[in-house]
């Protein structure tokens, strides 16, 4: 008998392992299949949801990133996969082209033990009228990290770090990376020169002229840079040979390093944080929506959930789940979400794109 749980061939759609297409068939015992398309570590806790959902079985499908999700379901994937969770700012566009269902509030019993700031994000962000269209899972935020043998800890935690030659009396030239990728260093430099209301509206809008001021900071900062760098293995190797300082990318990348590098700290800078969240959705072509939705209450639950923080290294929307997590590094106060902002898109996306190669190429 397959076992649908392996990754045993590719779907066809580029940037998708997985095994999928079974969605809503029926196995030997009766059981539904419930299709998932989402990041790497979500399998890690099947076991425990098909034991805590009698008759449901998880298929699980890794894709290469949310835009690859989106373009996976828009594309005819909706009655392929149950499930979709891409990060947040993804989850308007699957609503604004229909491929997302109402999420069924009776079925999401453990939605009154999210975080508020994710119940008023799915009651914002992810809503449509009196729908709301996504459930967030789990999250993280950008902020930097560094190397507290090198950096004093009661250094004054500020963006301006990432664009100092020198900081705290400490020389910092060539042990600075930020993050490999145009969203997220062209926003952490935008919090570092102050323009914050480009945050407020529903994209991030920054005008022209902050735009060039943003490409002018990070081309003439870049000499200084040991460079731009975003995978974990790379920036724990670095840290480990003493070439690092400070590093701006994601608080989960930085608990797997903090994981293996004791003198590393992360940041809770005086700026505002970036966060991200996934935000799962029901597909709207899915013949399967009430056990959909009994996998997403089970992803936010108490012992699911905590389970799911534990083996993926990310925290948990639920902080009925959190109270459950014993990992250290894992381990938040609640307002430490306060005044965070929420990853939205960007208003100019091909500008910041280009902005950014530029950058690069200079």
């Amino acid at each position: 008998m397959v076992d649908r749980r392996q990754f045993i061939k590719a779907t066809g759609a580029a940037g998708v392992t997985g095994m999928a297409g079974l969605s809503g068939c029926i196995g030997g015992g009766g059981s539904t299949t419930v299709s998932i398309l989402t990041w790497t570590g979500y399998d890690g806790v099947n076991d425990q949801v098909e034991e805590a959902l009698d008759g449901v079985e998880l298929e699980i499908s890794v894709a290469d990133g949310s835009a690859n999700m989106f373009s996976t379901v828009n594309a005819g994937g909706g009655e392929q996969y149950d499930i979709v969770i891409p990060n947040n700012e993804y989850v308007p566009r699957f609503i604004d082209a229909d491929l997302a269902a109402p999420v069924d509030m009776d079925i999401m019993t453990n939605f009154d033990a999210l975080y508020p700031t994710f119940q008023s994000a799915a009651e914002g962000q992810f809503s449509d009228g009196d729908d709301v269209y996504g459930m967030p899972v789990q999250f993280g935020w950008y902020a930097y990290g560094y190397d507290s043998s090198k950096l004093p800890e009661d250094h004054e935690h500020s963006y301006d770090v990432l664009f100092s030659e020198e900081y705290a009396g400490v020389d910092l030239t060539g042990s600075i990376t930020l993050y490999d990728g145009y969203y997220k260093s062209i926003m952490a430099t935008g919090l570092a020169l102050g323009y914050t209301e480009a945050f407020e509206g529903d994209t991030v809008s920054f005008t022209d002229e902050q735009l060039t001021t943003i490409e002018e900071t990070l081309t003439e900062f870049k000499p200084n840079l040991l460079g731009f760098i975003h995978d974990e293995e790379t920036l724990t190797q670095d840290y480990q040979n003493g070439n690092i300082a400070v590093s701006f990318a994601n608080r989960s990348t930085h608990v797997g390093i903090m994981n293996d590098v004791d003198s590393v700290e992360f940041s809770q800078p005086k700026e505002e944080e970036l966060t991200w969240f996934e935000g799962a959705v029901v597909t709207a072509g899915s013949s399967n929506k009430e056990a959909a939705f009994q996998v997403l209450n089970e992803y936010i639950s108490p012992e699911t959930g905590a389970a799911l923080s534990e083996n993926r290294n990310i925290m948990n929307t639920s902080q009925d789940a959190m109270d459950n997590i014993e990992k250290e590094s894992l381990q938040i106060e609640p307002g430490v979400l306060e005044g965070m902002i929420p990853f939205k898109p960007a208003e100019k996306d091909d500008e910041w794109i280009e902005m950014f190669q530029r950058v690069k190429n200079a």
